[in-house]
């Protein structure tokens, strides 16, 4: 298994599209739709990365962040956003410790690579 992963997006699509690319990618693969989920599954369970959606219905992918920051500073987070790069965004994501960034409109093989790239870096620290 190359990676343990949790990916978080409230578009069931691209949680579709994200568990079947990482599983090919040998990842073992678990998915949720809300900030509020993701905090659950995060207190029952360990993950060596973290998908999550910038923008969340009920709490956002940043308060997700800053929650995860407060419990595990070295877990990697990379930051998953459909709107374009939003600088302001970018910036409190960053200032907040995420990892890196996905786009949701990359070609797939640009994801796999950019999630492979911000996974590998983060766990070598």
């Amino acid at each position: 298994m190359l990676y343990k992963v949790l990916v978080v997006d409230d578009e069931a699509p691209v949680r579709d599209l994200l568990n079947d690319l990482l599983k090919r990618e040998d990842c073992k693969v678990s998915i949720c739709a809300t900030g509020e989920e993701a905090l659950e599954l995060l207190k029952k369970d360990t993950f060596d990365v973290v998908l999550l959606d910038i923008k969340l219905p009920g709490i956002s992918g940043l308060e997700v962040l800053k929650n995860i920051r407060d419990t595990d500073k070295n877990l990697p987070v990379i930051m998953i956003t459909g709107f374009g790069y939003n600088e302001d965004l970018i910036s409190k994501s960053k200032e907040f410790g995420c990892s890196g960034y996905i786009g949701k409109n990359m070609p797939v093989a640009q994801i796999i690579t950019t999630f492979k790239q911000f996974a590998k870096s983060a766990k070598n620290g």
